[in-house]
């Protein structure tokens, strides 16, 4: 296979304003995931109330909704063939239509099936963009740029905090103006899209495929190959192990607070707010530390800072402890999403990068998706759970971290300061491994 230049671009030959506005055309995709997701979990109490279901029927529904995000990986496997660009707006097309949709359900079934359409949508886009974040910055930006696109997912959630906060669950139309409202934005980001280009490393590959370099299309099964295996499991592990303690609580943290500690909305719209807005500036201090310390010693810090901060949170009675765990909580569990990322996409060829991330993020990350928030609602159900109460559910889910600690501590590479062409999943000295 014929080989990308390995020397890093020098920064005269980066186009810094098309790298700009790539970056903020993609926050959407980071802005939306976390304003839809925060939609069900802040407004969990409201959706029950309107279909009149129990906990346990709640956490159930959420394995067909998030269920979407397994399908988005047969989505996000083809930019790997079609190219990075189209997917990611075919991508919003699809979002935009499952969310409209949403704000019409009549039942919590068909709201399950149209917001597992969003989800179907959302998670390729979501991936699409990560995977041109790392495609197109160079290796000195590129944890600042990840950090920057994850912040979005954490101001999606204030955008909802602060909808809560002026009542807008109040109205005629409840939580379904959510779905609504959050539409002119997303339709007024469509036309700017049109300005996105090919990331120029997928564009180099199509050249190649066109010289019959390399092959047409890469095979389903490309990425379990033995010389990028053991980088594929170890990844999806510890995303897999991060994503079930950590989506439980996120998904039932605003019901449990209302049903369990007595929160009102208001106070719930406060703590979101604040400790949300404290969260983006954890994917920011997450992205920085990435390039000084690297990336293993960074997700050390935020595993054990987001372990200890989140039992605390849904152990203690004291709304101003609670205020603090939430914070840190989010700023640690939440914010180590850059480095989550990088893991998922530095790792692996261009070749396969998308297919790779796809992989990680829609097959081993999709177990926290449909399984932590479904876990914590049948556990914690008040009437039939077997430990009844959801603070104590997920409090016993988050020890599935620790041994995601171990894992990065001994086993995951070190990429800090590497260029992608230098990054080789068979050659453990280009890794840093000891």
């Amino acid at each position: 296979m014929a080989q990308v230049s390995t020397e890093e671009i020098p920064d005269s030959h980066v186009d810094r304003g098309y790298l700009r506005l790539l970056l903020v055309l993609l926050v959407s995709a980071a802005f939306f995931e976390g304003y839809d997701s925060s939609i069900l979990a802040l407004l969990l109490s409201d959706i029950q109330s309107t279909f009149r279901v129990s906990e346990a029927v709640l956490g159930v529904t959420r394995i067909p909704i998030e269920l979407g995000l397994f399908v988005a990986f047969f989505v996000t496997r083809l930019s790997d063939r079609l190219g990075r660009r189209p997917l990611l707006l075919w991508s919003v097309v699809g979002y935009t239509i499952f969310t409209a949709a949403t704000a019409f359900s009549w039942d919590i079934w068909s709201f399950a099936f149209f917001q597992f359409g969003s989800r179907v949508f959302l998670g390729a886009e979501y991936a699409v963009g990560v995977t041109m974040i790392v495609e197109e910055f160079p290796a000195g930006k590129r944890g600042r740029a990840l950090g920057t696109l994850l912040t979005f997912a954490a101001l999606g959630t204030i955008a909802v905090g602060l909808l809560i906060g002026i009542g807008l669950q109040d109205t005629g139309l409840g939580w379904r103006a959510f779905y609504l409202v959050g539409l002119v934005p997303l339709l007024l980001l469509i036309p700017f899209r049109r300005r996105l280009r090919e990331t120029q490393r997928f564009t180099e590959m199509r050249a190649e495929r066109a010289r019959g370099e390399v092959q047409d299309e890469v095979p389903f099964l490309e990425p379990w190959k033995p010389q990028y295996r053991r980088n594929l499991v170890l990844v999806g592990i510890v995303h897999m192990l991060r994503s079930i303690p950590i989506f439980g609580s996120t998904a039932w943290w605003a019901f449990y607070a209302e049903r369990e500690r007595g929160f009102t909305s208001a106070e719930i719209a406060f703590y979101i707010i604040a400790s949300y807005g404290l969260g983006c500036l954890g994917y920011y201090v997450c992205g920085r530390l990435m390039e000084r310390i690297g990336r293993r010693p960074t997700a050390l810090l935020y595993f054990s800072g987001g372990i200890i901060f989140s039992i605390i949170l849904f152990q203690t009675a004291n709304k101003s402890l609670a205020f603090l765990a939430l914070m840190l909580a989010v700023f640690f569990g939440l914010g180590m999403g850059p480095v989550m990322s990088s893991f998922a996409t530095e790792l692996f060829p261009t070749h396969i990068r998308g297919q790779a991330a796809a992989w990680i993020r829609n097959w081993f990350e999709i177990a926290g998706y449909v399984f932590g928030p479904a876990l914590v609602g049948i556990l914690g159900d008040h009437a039939t759970g077997a430990i009844g109460n959801i603070g104590d559910t997920v409090t016993l889910l988050m020890i599935l971290q620790l041994p995601a600690l171990y894992l990065i501590w001994k086993f995951m590479p070190e990429t800090k300061g590497l260029e992608l062409e230098e990054v080789l999943p068979d050659d453990q000295l280009a890794l840093g491994l000891s």
